[in-house]
């Protein structure tokens, strides 16, 4: 008996001797994040059921302070993929530096008021306090005003006070009464919801104003096309690995009790609401329309982008910044 149970003893440390050297042998990849980013969400999942190793790669995560951070992270080779804009990527190539452009989620920015508020639309925010996520540079600066402006002749740089902060601040501001309306991301902007507050405009309204696609991607996966032409089937892998993932988010409300960065930070009253924005915004394809609606957002953005210049020198996006994975419909 005692022989069996040491022999036993031994199969089991061998057998976990070649699991460890095996995970060892795995390509790596290191993963750009966010300290308390929504990413984080996804993987804590894929960590948890060992899903990296199950598609053939060591996945790494490399937490950092801000989007600014995890360019510039992107940029040095501190890291091989972010979740980031994929108009800064586009940017990029008026300096000689390529990229390329997956979708990671169509969950976009909304205006936000207290529910006291009679504002019907946004020409009622005329005079009053708002505040935006970023900068003038951002998206929903750009788009927000430039829909204010042609719908109801409102001019929100003169018209009304802006205050630009980072999103945990504009929500507090918004908490204490410091802001009549906000317009903030995604998952701010779905916490608010759940503090007497209500959406007076999504920016799926705003793009269709401009008969564009709710299934266009605001943010996507940003790599070097260098780095991918060097490791085409990895980051393949990577992305079977990552929408396999959020399928499982998708359909299972039990698996998100075990993600942490998730159960940990928000209010058992906020969780419902963000769980129902996140599986709202997960791509399902990124066929040619998709490709043209990107298109013509990005000729929306450069007509209304004003001293930003935030478009560069472009006229168009590239067709190299998109990259093609069986991982979307439409591939």
């Amino acid at each position: 008996m005692m022989i069996r149970v040491v022999l036993s003893c031994i199969i089991l440390w061998c057998s976990a001797l070649i699991s460890c050297a095996s995970a060892d042998e795995l390509p790596e990849i290191r993963v750009g994040v966010l300290k308390y980013g929504t990413l984080n969400w996804e993987l804590d999942l894929a960590e948890a059921k060992n899903y990296p190793e199950q598609y053939g790669f060591k996945l790494t995560r490399v937490a950092l302070g801000s989007p600014q951070a995890l360019s510039v992270a992107l940029q040095g080779g501190a890291v091989d993929i972010i979740v980031g804009d994929w108009l800064w990527a586009a940017r990029q190539y008026d300096e000689g530096r390529l990229y390329h452009f997956y979708p990671y989620s169509t969950a976009a920015g909304e205006l936000v008021v207290h529910s006291s508020d009679n504002a019907a639309n946004m020409g009622d925010l005329k005079g009053k306090t708002i505040g935006f996520a970023g900068g003038k540079g951002n998206k929903n600066w750009i788009l927000y005003s430039a829909y204010a402006r042609q719908h109801f002749g409102l001019d929100l740089a003169s018209q009304t006070t802006v205050k630009f902060a980072a999103p945990p601040m504009l929500n507090q501001l918004m908490l204490r009464d410091q802001l009549d309306a906000v317009v903030n991301f995604w998952h701010y902007a779905a916490e608010l919801k759940t503090h007497d507050k209500h959406s007076l405009l999504t920016m799926n309204e705003v793009l269709g104003s401009w008969q564009i696609s709710a299934d266009v991607p605001v943010i996507g996966w940003l790599f070097k096309q260098s780095w991918a032409d060097e490791n085409k089937a990895l980051v393949d892998q990577f992305f079977a690995m990552s929408f396999a993932t959020r399928a499982k988010m998708n359909e299972d409300d039990s698996l998100w009790q075990s993600i942490p960065s998730f159960t940990q930070k928000y209010s058992d009253d906020a969780r419902p609401v963000l769980i129902e924005h996140y599986r709202a915004g997960i791509p399902t394809r990124f066929d040619a329309s998709i490709k043209a609606d990107l298109q013509k957002l990005f000729k929306v953005l450069k007509a209304n982008e004003g001293t930003t210049g935030v478009t560069g020198s472009l006229q168009s996006l590239p067709d190299s910044l998109f990259w093609h994975s069986p991982a979307l419909a439409g591939q």
